[in-house]
């Protein structure tokens, strides 16, 4: 029983060709381990992918009406968002069509220049003559704006009414209904 080995265990190791003690395992070949890998790469490149087609068309800049124009030929045709001011007098509803027209100026209409927008759809409650808008769709060659989705901006709750009087807000402040406040 020298060493544990007891009964003839002496060289039982050698006659069957194994070492006493066990190796450790070598790694796999790449040819065994592309079961894994090749689908996992597969659904990688497939993320990446879907990634890069979300976040390209939701980060599209908007542009102004003389940026727009500024682009010449270029412009016809390309997907933008389009930032503006309707016009006051050219608004025009259709609503056995569902349409608007209008033209929109950049906001401080410095230039004069305009573009008449074509917008199908459900216009928004905030749509008023003389709004800030956003506009995603396409000019056209004949120089018309097809708008697929109307956005409107809407003004700061804090900015101060042009005539002097009490805005909106004033009737939620507490100072208002307390008797304390302007009246």
């Amino acid at each position: 029983m020298e060493n544990g080995m007891a009964r003839g265990e002496i060289g039982a190791a050698e006659r069957r060709k194994m070492p006493a003690v066990p190796r450790p395992h070598a790694p796999r070949p790449l040819l065994h381990r592309k079961r894994v890998l090749i689908p996992g790469l597969a659904v990688l490149l497939a993320m990446g992918y879907l990634g890069y087609v979300a976040f390209s068309g939701a980060a599209m800049y908007y542009l102004t009406v003389d940026e727009l124009l500024a682009r010449g030929a270029a412009a016809y045709g390309e997907d933008v968002r389009l930032s503006g001011k309707v016009l006051p007098d050219s608004v025009e509803d259709d609503p056995a069509t569902n349409t608007l027209r209008f033209s929109i100026a950049d906001k401080k209409n410095t230039t004069g220049i305009s573009i008449p927008v074509v917008y199908s759809g459900v216009v928004p409650d905030a749509f008023k003559k003389d709004a800030d808008v956003v506009l995603e769709g396409k000019l056209t060659t004949t120089g018309t704006f097809e708008a697929d989705n109307l956005l409107v901006k809407c003004p700061s709750k804090y900015q101060a009414r042009s005539d002097g009087g009490e805005s909106a807000d004033d009737e939620h402040r507490p100072e208002h209904h307390s008797g304390k406040g302007s009246k």
